[in-house]
């Protein structure tokens, strides 16, 4: 048996605390939230994510200059722009399975670059009948929004 002086047990315990901490946390998605709260309602983009750049069909770009924001080609500025990046930035919605029949090839395509990360953000957007549905090719999750948010998100300037 080993025998350990009072700061080599403290040193036991303090190490094993920690571990079980990293183990709670490592665990703590899978274990404290259902199935069902993992596939509800969630930021599209992230929950954290600040936009700093976002291009629409490689036609149209936004960039954050300080606290507004600059689109390129200049088709839609001012409050108009703020208030379309504002509904990009608490984009939400619910996540559903991969729709049937869905052609990607025939989306809306935007990019998305946001600060605190290296990669850009694919996103795919289809306008249906009764929804809009996005794909986030970073996460793999499809998304239902509904269909009345497509003017929120591309008013009329935008593809004038």
């Amino acid at each position: 048996m080993i025998k350990l002086s009072r700061s080599g047990w403290n040193n036991v315990i303090i190490f094993s605390i920690m571990g079980f901490i990293l183990l709670i946390n490592a665990t703590h998605k899978n274990v404290f939230t259902s199935k069902e709260e993992q596939s509800g309602e969630q930021f599209v983009l992230g929950a954290d994510a600040v936009i700093l750049t976002l291009r629409i069909n490689n036609e149209l770009s936004i960039e954050r200059v300080g606290r507004n924001w600059r689109a390129t080609p200049e088709r839609i500025s001012g409050q108009a722009l703020t208030q379309m990046m504002r509904s990009w930035q608490q984009l939400e919605g619910q996540v559903v399975n991969e729709p049937d029949g869905v052609d990607l090839k025939l989306a809306l395509v935007i990019e998305v670059e946001v600060a605190d990360s290296l990669e850009i953000i694919n996103v795919s957007l289809i306008a249906t009948d009764y929804e809009l549905l996005m794909f986030n090719h970073v996460t793999k999750l499809w998304f239902s929004l509904p269909l009345e948010l497509y003017s929120q998100l591309f008013p009329d300037a935008v593809f004038s």
